[in-house]
């Protein structure tokens, strides 16, 4: 019976050392390349910490702030840029109801208060599902710091309900486009000349791979009918799709073939080493 509450209590305190520290900078850095624009992590509805915690301890950076918008907007900053190595940034809402717009409006106070810290001249936003909806709209506004390099992960950029989770829309995406749009992406079709021409831009989807072509949430079609939006106007523009169980909308940042395509494409191979 001792034995069964040590091994008990020992779980207890593991498990709440990592909820702690998925939420805190890093304490020691992990590398040491020279790098000047912050990649911020941008969760999507009901992201929590753990959307991209544990890809952040696996990636090669440094969290050096965890940025924390609360529900009137505000922001409060857990750490300091210091720069040097590959800067991360995870971005969390007190709101996990939040809507795109809201969270727009709280990423562009992310980055100003970030901006009080350190002036940097471009940023990296890595998101996911309903995140990739907010960092698209911070791309489209010309904002004062661009957008290097972007990378979404499940982002419904088809569909009708882009946070809660409902009916999967996939209609088929044809020679010029999709058949059907929905809303959302009217609204990017119309801002598609705001797309910065040097923007690199890595789309991933996944596949369940049981014949329904979506992650349980987010359909293949719906995330890549955004390549006919970036193709020709942005300097890169990649997809990558993730197949199997692991492919499943909630685990696609707690994959290491993502992991590989993140870290990959966000700094050549000769610059990840430290």
């Amino acid at each position: 019976m001792i034995w069964l509450i040590v091994i008990g209590g020992g779980a207890l305190i593991a498990f709440a050392l990592d909820l702690y520290s998925l939420g805190h900078p890093d304490k020691q850095r992990k590398v040491a390349v020279a790098d000047h624009i912050p990649t911020l992590f941008v969760p999507g509805y009901f992201g929590t910490r753990y959307t991209f915690g544990h890809m952040l301890r696996r990636l090669p950076v440094d969290k050096q702030v965890v940025a924390i918008v609360r529900r009137n907007g505000a922001v409060h900053l857990r750490g300091r840029l210091a720069f040097g190595p590959h800067v991360a940034v995870q971005v969390l809402f007190v709101d996990k109801q939040i809507r795109p717009q809201q969270q727009f409006a709280g990423l562009t106070n992310v980055i100003a208060a970030l901006q009080q810290q350190a002036a940097f001249p471009a940023i990296n936003l890595v998101s996911h599902s309903m995140g990739g909806i907010t960092a698209l709209l911070y791309t489209v506004s010309r904002p004062k710091v661009p957008v290097a390099t972007l990378i979404s992960l499940a982002a419904p950029y088809n569909d009708r309900e882009v946070a809660k989770n409902g009916k999967i829309f996939n209609w088929p995406l044809g020679p010029a486009g999709p058949t059907q749009t929905a809303p959302i992406y009217d609204f990017f079709q119309a801002h598609a000349q705001d797309l910065p021409k040097t923007l690199r831009w890595l789309n991933v989807a996944g596949d369940l791979f049981n014949g329904s072509q979506h992650d349980g949430a987010v359909g293949v079609n719906s995330a890549l009918a955004i390549r006919y939006l970036a193709q020709n106007r942005v300097a890169r523009y990649a997809e990558v799709v993730i197949r199997g169980p692991r492919a499943a909308h909630s685990l696609l940042h707690e994959n290491r073939l993502v992991d590989a395509d993140v870290a990959t494409f966000l700094w050549p191979l000769h610059e990840t080493a430290g």
